[in-house]
């Protein structure tokens, strides 16, 4: 069996290590070696924010849409989308369909914030007053709910074939990510807490969606189930 020798030395993060480690071991198939050009993180955080920059909302109402339109305005690394892009490249060229995951994750991401500096009653993101504070708290509440709608309707633009499997992994990772916030909420109210269940706390409210968007990446490629299960894991460390 070939393998794919390629190292991506500009990616970002306390990830880079385990990333260099899945790439050196995605397979292809026997008796045929296919060369493409891997774009940097910087290139496709590039592509991505040209690509996601715009309205994802209807105009009416107003009072409904217009928070989620300036929230997404706030910026943001937009980290998770672009781990989805990199990794569906790992397998040739980037498919269409990589940029209706990345854009549904982006939002789930975003409706998370919405919802968690509710939650946390923050007064500010990114520098600037949070949605519920520069608006109202029941808008928030909606404008994060119409967020996640609009996620799950980038997944229903997939090719079909693909929809049953990115979506089980979508589930079951926005199931996670809310236990994750539940645990955290919990914890606020203990004197002590373990190393062990802050671990699986901070696993649940952030590396899963990280794991999950390099394997909805790699789904998409086409990996096999042992790359596909490397890149979780690099995802989750």
């Amino acid at each position: 069996m070939l393998k794919v020798v390629r190292i991506i030395c500009r990616l970002p993060g306390a990830i880079c290590g385990a990333w260099q480690s899945v790439v050196k071991t995605v397979h292809i198939r026997p008796y045929f070696i296919y060369f493409w050009r891997m774009q940097s993180f910087e290139e496709l955080s590039k592509k991505f924010s040209s690509h996601f920059n715009r309205s994802h909302f209807p105009g009416q109402p107003v009072s409904l849409y217009e928070p989620n339109n300036y929230f997404l305005s706030l910026g943001g690394k937009r980290f998770r989308p672009v781990l989805c892009l990199m990794a569906n490249e790992l397998f040739g060229e980037i498919h269409p369909d990589a940029w209706h995951i990345a854009t549904a994750i982006e939002l789930f991401h975003n409706f998370t914030l919405i919802h968690d500096d509710i939650m946390d009653k923050a007064p500010l993101r990114r520098g600037q007053p949070t949605v519920h504070n520069k608006y109202n708290e029941p808008t928030a509440i909606l404008a994060g709910d119409v967020m996640l709608v609009k996620a799950y309707d980038y997944i229903n633009r997939l090719t079909p074939d693909f929809i049953p499997r990115i979506l089980g992994l979508f589930n079951k990772t926005a199931a996670e990510v809310c236990e994750g916030q539940q645990y955290d909420m919990d914890f606020e109210l203990r004197e002590t807490v373990s190393f062990e269940e802050y671990l699986h706390m901070i696993t649940l409210k952030t590396s899963v969606l990280l794991a999950a968007s390099l394997q909805m990446g790699g789904i998409l490629g086409g990996g096999s189930l042992g790359n596909l299960a490397l890149l979780y894991e690099a995802g989750k460390k």
